[in-house]
C-alpha cells in the first residue's frame, strides 16, 4: 500500500510541476529535464511513470474528464418547468466543477497542446445531450441528424459560457452565471437578450 502511495505522490509531484512550468513556459519549450530539475527526481523515475511529455499532458487531461464527466447532468432536457430552481440543479455542479479548476482550465485554453480539453470536454457532453434528446423525444433515425444539430447547439453554448466566464469575465460571480445560463437554456437566446437588455 505505502507503494502505491509514494508512486501517486510523485505522479501528483510530476503533474504539479509540469502545470507550473506550462505557466511560464509554452508546452514545446517544456523538456524532461527541465521537468525532472523542478521535481528533483531522477530521469528513470520520471520514465516509470510517463512515456514522454505528451502521455503526461494526455493523464492530466484524462484525469480532469473523469472529474468532469460526473458534474454533466443531461436530465434539464425533459424538465417540463420553466422554474429556474429547478433548472439550476443541473448546471451548479458543472459551474463548481469549472470554478474549483479555472487555474489548470485557463492553462490549458492558453496554451498550444496536443490535446485539447475543450474539444473533449464538447465531445463528451454533446454524447450524454444527445441520448437524453432521443429517449426524451422518442427521436426516430430520419431525426437523428437534427437531434445531433440541437446536442451541438446546447454544449456549445453552455461550455462556450465557461470559457468565456474564465477567460473574459471573472469578475462575474458563481451566482451571476448560473443565472445566465439558466435563463439563458429556459428562455433561450432571443429572449434572454430581450430579458436583460430590452
Amino acid at each position: 500500500m505505502s507503494t502505491d502511495l509514494r508512486v501517486l505522490k510523485t505522479r501528483q509531484t510530476i503533474q504539479s510541476k509540469f502545470l507550473e512550468l506550462l505557466e511560464t513556459h509554452d508546452f514545446q519549450e517544456i523538456t524532461i529535464k527541465m521537468l525532472i530539475l523542478e521535481c528533483k527526481i531522477n530521469r528513470s523515475t520520471f520514465y516509470r511513470n510517463y512515456e514522454d511529455k505528451y502521455d503526461l499532458i494526455q493523464k492530466i487531461v484524462e484525469e480532469l474528464m473523469s472529474q468532469f464527466e460526473p458534474v454533466i447532468d443531461p436530465h434539464f432536457i425533459s424538465c417540463n418547468t420553466k422554474n429556474e430552481a429547478s433548472f439550476k440543479q443541473y448546471f451548479l455542479p458543472m459551474i463548481n466543477y469549472f470554478e474549483s479548476h479555472r487555474k489548470v482550465l485557463l492553462l490549458m485554453y492558453n496554451q498550444t497542446l496536443p490535446v485539447n480539453i475543450f474539444d473533449e470536454m464538447q465531445a463528451m457532453y454533446r454524447k450524454y445531450i444527445l441520448k437524453e434528446l432521443v429517449d426524451t423525444y422518442h427521436v426516430s433515425d430520419s431525426q437523428l441528424e437534427s437531434a445531433a444539430f440541437f446536442s451541438q447547439i446546447i454544449v456549445s453554448t453552455i461550455l462556450t459560457s465557461m470559457k468565456w466566464w474564465h477567460l473574459e469575465s471573472t469578475q462575474i460571480s458563481k451566482e451571476t452565471m448560473l443565472k445566465i445560463m439558466t435563463d439563458t437554456v429556459i428562455n433561450g437566446v432571443f429572449s434572454s437578450i430581450k430579458k436583460e437588455f430590452g
